[in-house]
């Protein structure tokens, strides 16, 4: 069945919630949840701040829309890299390439880190969140991971692959903040050696 043709009206409601979400992407990254402006937004969107509310109820949805396209984006992004994998292994170098390869990419580490903190500052606010992680993360994790890089190892210090993947993306976003805070103490090429080392450990059998 052919899709259904746009409307101009949808064209333009489509594109300004694009433009929208890359002004606010840079706000949020550049000056943190709490003080991102929704004017200042839509001034950088080339749209007025009755656009957003068009779009969107408050802040918080700007925000969290945002979080998702990226989680989103990046999960089908490696679903594509890994469909003509024919290996465990060659999956596992195709993530650990995907993972090490996000070393240097700011605005997500930074975007996750004010996710993270805007969780723990609203509590009141779990419940949105629970219905966002159920859009961003995989159904039935443990079996959907273990489906694509195998099982995890036997023993009593044997890491979970949904944990090994939570885990290892909340690394690289600590090692991504170190950067910025301390360059002279950790350049690039030495947070993808500990990346490295770190991915490894995780995944290994």
């Amino acid at each position: 069945m052919a899709s259904q043709k746009l409307t101009k009206h949808e064209i333009k409601t489509k594109e300004t919630r694009k433009l929208l979400l890359q002004a606010a992407e840079k706000v949020f990254v550049r000056d943190g949840y709490e003080k991102a402006d929704l004017a200042e937004i839509a001034e950088l969107a080339g749209r007025t701040k009755g656009a957003i509310y068009g779009q969107f109820k408050s802040k918080e949805e700007v925000f969290l829309a945002l979080v998702e396209r990226h989680a989103l984006h990046r999960r089908a992004e490696m679903r594509r890299r890994i469909e003509g994998s024919t290996s465990r292994e060659q999956t596992l170098a195709i993530m650990r390439e995907d993972y090490l390869s996000s070393i240097g990419d700011e605005t997500w580490g930074l975007l996750l880190l004010e996710f993270r903190l805007y969780t723990i500052r609203h509590p009141d606010v779990r419940e949105r969140l629970a219905e966002l992680y159920k859009a961003i993360l995989l159904a039935n994790a443990e079996t959907s991971y273990t489906a694509i890089i195998g099982p995890a190892g036997k023993g009593r210090d044997a890491i979970k692959r949904s944990t090994a993947i939570h885990v290892a993306y909340s690394m690289l976003y600590a090692l991504e903040v170190e950067m910025r805070f301390e360059p002279s103490g950790l350049d690039k090429k030495s947070a993808k050696a500990i990346a490295g080392k770190i991915f490894d450990t995780l995944f290994e059998s």
